[in-house]
């Protein structure tokens, strides 16, 4: 009633809806209907209103969104400097490209917000650019943001030139000493005072962030020391983060009294600390009572989570969340994924797919229902392309889609030894792999082709005959269905030993035992991973290929190999969860995914510590499932609030 009301004050057509404590853009909806506020569930707490703008965007495409910042009453640098807005998320900072009579305009009105406020430190105010007039849209008072340090840096040393700032995750393997000599040795360090051009790193805390600033006598200058830098960046495995603008409010979370935390190795921490949507504490006693004796200051809210133990969320790497199916005609569609069945199975993770049917399921829809799960709650990344190869795409290749689409990190899934798929040649499948691979590497991506293995009894071979006959590394395909059959099970006991990863279906008793098997063999373990298939077809042919059963799969497979592995084969769970957390968010390179871990994602599953059944659910930070409540999204329902 609130959000309608707002809506009537404002009297305008179309509005912005963001939640207080967001991010970065998480959680923004634009607002066309009133029906859609009278269906929102406050899935990030409250929200502000207001009214859409048509915002001005310069050469590049870029929102114009110049920011102006001060220190001890005096405005620093000779002018303006851009926030850089991908979609609704900020990314970095760069010399303003707004038009001279638009920066003396934000300079009038910042030298009228300072002669009001009368400021004795840091601060600053963001403005975004609406029929060429600024518009303010933040300010940030009595603090430092993250703009101050490049405008610092770049007025002390490179007054003149242009510059390009953003933040990254520091390698866990270097300390800064090491990174500036690596800087130094690819001929792109700056030195201040010296230099003048190159890259300079303004913050480095090893393992967890750092802030970098590529100067030179250009953008496009700045662009490729930026992705020089990064590439060095990557060759240490390190992990990209987001700028975050500066908040001056924060949602936590204390997570206290668990009976253990699964990293998934098991750890010595009883208690998480959640701010925002990632962990930032794994506290001991001390620590948590401390947190706890504050809460009531800072807005937290606090979990006992006494008799039960904490796992990182499932990472499920083949959801059909658009539905699948489709083998027995237009009836046997699958119905379409929905956000509170994928949270009461453990996922808050997920990568959706399209299979036989890429003709009435179309990469359109699936593109959109991944930007809708990420919307309602949970972490969702897409496939592009579908059985067939040459494999449909949304750009016109597979390499464009994985470079342009933001949540694409690969193709698939293609199918393989399968009389569904195309029977594609060595060349066909070679081709898409290397689109795959290229396209990784520009967007930083794992640009892999995730393949399906049908029953055929080529089992593994096209992809060996890829392997061995060109350049492309057997790491480029990610073979699934793997558990189908004793041969193919075989097969990849001999890819994992060679280097190669694959994935299990993990609904049938054959995955569990080719785990088993493996593990008794001396396969390494960490190369293999597993998956549902939620929401996809799961028919059965006789020998003569005829479609002899049918059903849709159900999103709680991954928790039933759970309890099947640690209940039947006694395996611990240390074992068990790297197969469905870390090991597959690591070879995708699903950022914070996967982990309990100091900057990772607050993605949490609390687990009955005798039954290990689920009884809560955190993802990106929110609490999602409770025993008596699950987050239901925009259309779904619930039987009562969470406590």
């Amino acid at each position: 009633d609130d959000l309608v009301e707002a809506h009537r004050v404002l009297d305008c057509k179309r509005v912005v809806l963001k939640p207080v404590y967001g991010g970065g853009g998480e959680g923004v909806l634009l607002i066309d209907e009133v029906e859609q506020l009278r269906m929102y569930d406050f899935p990030m707490g409250d929200v502000m209103l207001e009214e859409f703008l048509e915002l001005d965007t310069a050469a590049d495409g870029l929102v114009l969104s110049p920011a102006m910042h001060y220190n001890g009453g005096a405005m620093l640098g000779q002018g303006l400097m851009d926030e850089i807005i991908v979609d609704t998320n900020h990314t970095g900072w760069r010399r303003s490209v707004a038009p001279k009579v638009f920066e003396k305009t934000v300079k009038r009105c910042m030298q009228g917000l300072m002669a009001g406020t009368k400021p004795t430190g840091p601060g600053g105010a963001t403005f975004v650019s609406v029929g060429g007039m600024p518009v303010l849209c933040s300010t940030s008072l009595a603090q430092f943001t993250g703009g101050h340090a490049p405008k610092l840096f770049a007025q002390m040393y490179a007054k003149d030139c242009a510059f390009f700032c953003w933040e990254r995750r520091a390698p866990d393997a270097l300390d800064v000493a090491g990174l500036w000599k690596r800087m130094k040795s690819a001929g792109c360090a700056f030195l201040p005072g010296k230099s003048t051009s190159g890259v300079f790193p303004l913050s480095f805390l090893r393992g967890k962030s750092g802030r970098f600033i590529a100067i030179a006598k250009d953008d496009i200058q700045c662009m490729v020391l930026h992705d020089k830098a990064v590439k060095l960046l990557n060759s240490l495995d390190s992990t990209p983060i987001p700028a975050q603008p500066v908040q001056s409010q924060m949602k936590f979370i204390l997570i206290k009294n668990a009976e253990a935390i699964y990293a998934p190795d098991l750890i010595q921490a009883k208690h998480i600390l959640v701010a925002g949507r990632q962990i930032v504490g794994l506290l001991d006693d001390k620590a948590a009572a401390a947190i706890e004796g504050l809460h009531a200051g800072i807005a937290t809210r606090v979990m006992d989570a006494k008799g039960h133990i904490v796992v990182p969320g499932f990472v499920d790497i083949h959801v059909h969340i658009t539905g699948g199916g489709g083998e027995l005609g237009p009836a046997s569609r699958t119905p379409e994924g929905k956000v509170q069945e994928m949270i009461e199975g453990g996922m808050t993770t997920v990568v959706g797919v399209l299979g036989t049917d890429c003709v009435s399921r179309s990469l359109e829809n699936l593109a959109v229902k991944a930007r809708a799960l990420n919307d309602e709650g949970i972490t969702a990344f897409m496939w592009t392309g579908a059985y067939r190869l040459p494999t449909p795409t949304l750009t016109g290749s597979v390499r464009r889609d994985i470079c342009l689409i933001e949540p694409c990190i690969g193709a698939g899934e293609c199918a393989i030894s399968d009389h569904r798929g195309s029977q594609p040649d060595t060349n066909t499948i070679a081709q898409a792999a290397a689109d795959c691979r290229v396209g990784g590497m520009l967007a930083g991506k794992a640009g892999v082709m995730y393949c399906h293995m049908g029953p055929g009894t080529g089992y593994l071979t096209p992809l060996w005959k890829v392997v061995r006959e060109t350049e492309i590394p057997m790491q480029t395909f990610l073979p699934t269905h793997m558990e189908r059959s004793e041969e193919l099970i075989a097969d990849g006991a001999k890819w994992c030993n060679e280097g190669g990863y694959i994935d299990l279906t993990c609904r049938t008793v054959k995955a569990q035992l080719a785990l088993v098997k493996y593990l008794a063999e001396g396969v390494p373990m960490d190369h293999v991973m597993v998956s549902s298939d939620s929401y996809g077809s799961l028919p059965t042919y006789d020998e003569e290929g005829r479609l002899i059963r049918y059903a849709a799969a159900h999103t709680k497979a991954m928790l039933q190999f759970l309890w099947k592995m640690y209940f039947h084969h006694l395996w611990p769970l240390e074992r068990i969860l790297p197969h469905m957390t870390k090991t597959p968010a690591k070879f995708l390179k699903l950022q914070g995914k996967g982990e309990v871990a100091v900057g990772c994602d607050a993605d949490l599953l609390l687990l009955d510590k005798n039954t290990l059944k689920l009884h809560y659910v955190v993802a990106k930070g929110n609490l999602v499932m409770t025993p008596k409540w699950t987050h239901a999204g925009m259309f779904g329902s619930a039987s009562s609030n969470p406590k």
